[in-house]
């Protein structure tokens, strides 16, 4: 995207200005998904509690592409793996 180009298509100010603050603030986002300017910070050393989950359907798709015994998984070219949500509506989650 040309930020500053004058040709924008069938965007509206809004839909280019609305663009352009998600790019900020994803631009300062750490790859743990928290603000760089508060997660950086020396003071905040010891602030953050880690916490574990389990993503099923990452644990379906990594089950899926372990490979065979010993054997490494070797992807198709072009092969993506993804997964679908199957969860039959007659079997619904429950509250937790």
């Amino acid at each position: 995207m040309h930020w500053f180009a004058r040709a924008r298509g069938d965007w509206t100010d809004k839909d280019y200005l609305l663009m352009l603050a998600l790019t900020v603030y994803e631009d300062g986002l750490c790859s743990c998904g928290h603000p760089v300017v508060i997660a950086h910070h020396k003071d905040n050393d010891g602030w953050y509690t880690a916490h574990k989950r389990v993503c099923n359907s990452c644990a379906a798709r990594e089950r899926s592409t372990k490979g065979i015994g010993k054997e490494a998984y070797t992807p198709a070219p072009g092969e993506r793996v993804s997964t679908t949500y199957d969860r039959p509506a007659d079997k619904p989650l429950r509250n937790r």
